[in-house]
């Protein structure tokens, strides 16, 4: 009996394999694909999807979140947590399971962050970094920071986070800091912005900026949230021609708006919203988060710049990011991209 054939990124670049599914061995094949085979997602920058939410949720919030991430092709994710107060943020700590691998750790976004560029983070919980963060910062589920490296104390921060015995990954965002400002966080560690182009200052022909430093500093990976409404086509095209495509990881940055049924009235972070067609507003129409997940932002790369790029941006590179070892869930897409069996 013949193997199934698929369109993949497999040992030989992008083409046709013959794949074992249940040793996930592939052999080049001249042979029609079946449809398309894809490594599991991995998502480093989620608040929420399906109605829950990481910061004000339970544990049983949160493994449901991840059986519905599952479903969608999901291997692993970063709950991510919103600039709050220290006891907010230690709770959200506590809802990390130990035995559950699709929940690979913590992402921090906040409260470290710069006044003038704070999205949709609480202005009122912006702080500089101080010791009684210590506990949060020293734990050892945490993997990623989102952080301004221009506030006072930022650049410490930065070095410390990079310098432990597991390093935590430190992404630039909801930040002011200029070109140099930013070279000079990088040499201290930080290694990611976080959604790029969105909440950090702008590319200016006089000073680069955040955003000129992001696209023309080799070691910073970029995070982009790729729901054609945060960063446009051509914005993107951008940031994929500056960084290449093994320098950009699609995230969600999903509220828990992501999965729901369009006009569904939600009180979010305290605000009050009204769920949209992939995405959240504010009742006054504006923008408060993504409503995607990263399976929405894969067909969108693949409509836009092709598959190959997909995988990369939503499966390859944020697993490189987090150190992950071979995939352990696979999802097969028919040639229209809707998903015909996930494989785990």
């Amino acid at each position: 009996m013949s193997l199934p054939t698929f369109t993949a990124l497999g040992p030989e670049g992008f083409g046709k394999y013959a794949v074992d599914l249940k040793t996930m061995v592939m052999e080049a094949s001249d042979r029609p694909a079946e449809g398309l085979l894809v490594p599991g997602f991995v998502d480093i920058h989620i608040h929420g999807a399906f109605g829950h939410d990481f910061m004000s949720g339970t544990a049983e919030d949160l493994l449901a979140m991840a059986d519905g991430l599952q479903k969608v092709g999901y291997e692993a994710f970063l709950p991510t947590t919103v600039t709050g107060s220290l006891e907010d943020v230690r709770r959200a700590v506590s809802l990390l399971p130990d035995n559950d691998w699709r929940v690979q750790g913590l992402h921090l976004e906040g409260p470290f962050i710069s006044p003038k560029h704070p999205g949709a983070q609480p202005h009122k919980y912006i702080v500089e970094p101080s010791a009684e963060w210590d506990g949060v910062l020293d734990h050892r589920r945490l993997r990623l920071v989102t952080l301004a490296p221009e506030i006072p104390g930022g650049l410490e921060l930065t070095k410390r986070l990079s310098d432990r015995l597991d390093p935590v990954i430190v992404s630039l965002g909801h930040t002011d800091a200029t070109y140099d400002q930013v070279q000079a966080a990088v040499e201290a560690g930080a290694s990611h912005t976080t959604h790029t182009y969105n909440a950090m200052r702008p590319l200016h022909h006089r000073e680069p900026g955040t955003v000129g430093a992001a696209m023309t500093l080799e070691k910073i990976t970029c995070e982009l949230i790729y729901d054609r409404i945060h960063v446009s086509r051509p914005a993107a095209e951008v940031v994929l021609r500056c960084k290449g495509a093994d320098g950009v990881i699609a995230v969600s940055d999903a509220t828990m708006a992501a999965g729901m049924e369009p006009g569904t009235e939600i009180s979010m972070w305290g605000l009050d919203c009204v769920v949209g067609d992939k995405q959240v507003r504010l009742k006054n129409g504006t923008l408060a988060g993504s409503g995607i997940t990263l399976y929405d932002a894969f067909q969108n790369l693949v409509h836009d710049f092709g598959p190959e790029v997909a995988i990369r941006l939503c499966c390859l590179n944020p697993r490189r990011a987090l150190k992950m070892g071979s995939p352990r869930v696979w999802t097969i897409m028919d040639p229209e991209l809707r998903i015909q069996e996930i494989i785990a």
